[in-house]
This record gives C-alpha cells, sequence and structure tokens, in this order.
C-alpha cells in the first residue's frame, strides 16, 4: 500500500472529526468505515505507533457490534441504511485483509464473511445480486444483478491493485472488460469462442505500480484498441 502523504493534515482532521462525533465516533456506515479501517492501518505503517491498531480493532468490534447480523454486515446504522450492498461488504474484506498483515485473526474474519455472503449474493451462471435484504434471505426489493458503478469499479481495481502488491500472490482473473485486464495484469489472454482456446497473449509492458491516470495515456489505449480488435475479428467468424 502506498505511503500517506501530509501526515499531520490527516491527523488534524482525523482529529476534528471525532470533535464533531463524525467518525470514527458517529453512526456507523459500512462504506465509511472501511476505508477508515484502511486509513489507520496505513497511519501505523506512517509512524509505528501501536495506538493506531488499537483504534482499528476498535473499530472492528464497533462495526460488528452495531452493524453485524447472523450472516454479513448491514450497510448503516440509520434506519433507511438497511439491507446489505455486495461492494461495501467486498470493500469490508478487503479492510479486514489490511488489518490482517498485522492482526492475522482478522483475515481469518474476513475469510469467514465472505463464505457467509457468497451463497446468497452469488448465481452461478448468471452474476452478483446487487443488494440484499438484511437477512439475506432474498434480494432488496426494487434490486436484481448488476454492475458497479464506474468510480466504485475503478476503486476496487485499486484495491486489488494493493492487496496483490502487498501479499505478492499470483492472480487468474476472468473479465470482460478491456480496461480492466491492461491495468490489473502482467499478461492478457484472448479466447477463441466455445470451446475455448487461448488465441492471443499480449504481454501488458506498463510500469508498475500503475495509478488510473495511466489509462489515459496513449499506449495503454493502444493496447486496449488492439485487443479490442482480436475480439471483433473472433466474433465475425
Amino acid at each position: 500500500m502506498s505511503g500517506l502523504r501530509e501526515i499531520d493534515y490527516v491527523l488534524q482532521n482525523l482529529d476534528w472529526m471525532r470533535a464533531e462525533r463524525i467518525w470514527p465516533n458517529g453512526l456507523r456506515y459500512l462504506w465509511t468505515d472501511a476505508f477508515g479501517l484502511v486509513l489507520l492501518v496505513s497511519l501505523y505503517e506512517a509512524l509505528s505507533e501501536e495506538r493506531f491498531l488499537n483504534q482499528a480493532e476498535w473499530l472492528v468490534a464497533e462495526v460488528n457490534r452495531v452493524l453485524g447480523r447472523a450472516r454479513g454486515i448491514r450497510i448503516g446504522e440509520e434506519p433507511d441504511r438497511d439491507g446489505q450492498y455486495f461492494h461495501y461488504l467486498a470493500m469490508w474484506l478487503f479492510a479486514l485483509s489490511v488489518l490482517g498483515r498485522y492482526r492475522p485473526s482478522y483475515r481469518d474474519q474476513g475469510i469467514a464473511l465472505a463464505r457467509q455472503i457468497h451463497d446468497p449474493f452469488v448465481v452461478p451462471g448468471r452474476g452478483v445480486i446487487w443488494k440484499m435484504q438484511e437477512d439475506l434471505s432474498g434480494p432488496y426489493p426494487g434490486y436484481g444483478f448488476g454492475a458497479l458503478d464506474a468510480f466504485t469499479r475503478e476503486e476496487l481495481w485499486c484495491a486489488m491493485r494493493d492487496l496483490q502488491a502487498a501479499q505478492k500472490f499470483n492472480v487468474i482473473l476472468v473479465t470482460h472488460d478491456l480496461r480492466e485486464s491492461v491495468f490489473l495484469a502482467d499478461t492478457v489472454y484472448v479466447m477463441s469462442k466455445s470451446p475455448g482456446r487461448i488465441v492471443v497473449k499480449r504481454d501488458i509492458d506498463l510500469p508498475r505500480p500503475r495509478d488510473l491516470e495511466v489509462t489515459y495515456t496513449p499506449q495503454f489505449i493502444d493496447i486496449v484498441h488492439e485487443l479490442r480488435g482480436h475480439i471483433g475479428a473472433i466474433r465475425k467468424t
């Protein structure tokens, strides 16, 4: 994970939020708490002060106490923040993995949470349900299958990038999003129609670490267009 900048400014604003009872001592909201948890661990990494890990553990305990359910975690504490969002849970899982670098039990907690939510949210062969009822008994009224909005999708790209860089594991990512593949991958494979065969192997020679700004560079765009050309040719056969 990249280091924090302007730490004094961050600490000043964190103190102000506490004084105004905005965060972390305000109403619980899982999306905010996920980013806040990563912030506290980042402060520990930057300053080597144990208090930030202690605050991170307190935050997880509060989220579990206030928002935790028999399966999964509620969106927020306010009455209109009922139900469970898949992308909020995904960000919380990432945050637990970050804390798990220094407190391994939280990585185990994340694995247990992933097992709780996988079957209710994921429908094999169809996709992921965007929002579920609070007890995960079914889709939230008015919600069904959906995709991440553009900004959240890019945030998750960066979350995946940082997690892989920190943990050094190998990843096989299956995606129809060419920008996603070029941003995240070292090598992209293009497959044929059924029966699937690898027809193109393209090494991605963009330097790492990659920021989102790289997606607007001519080199990045040229690679995306090249891959799109291969797929277009396959679709015509």
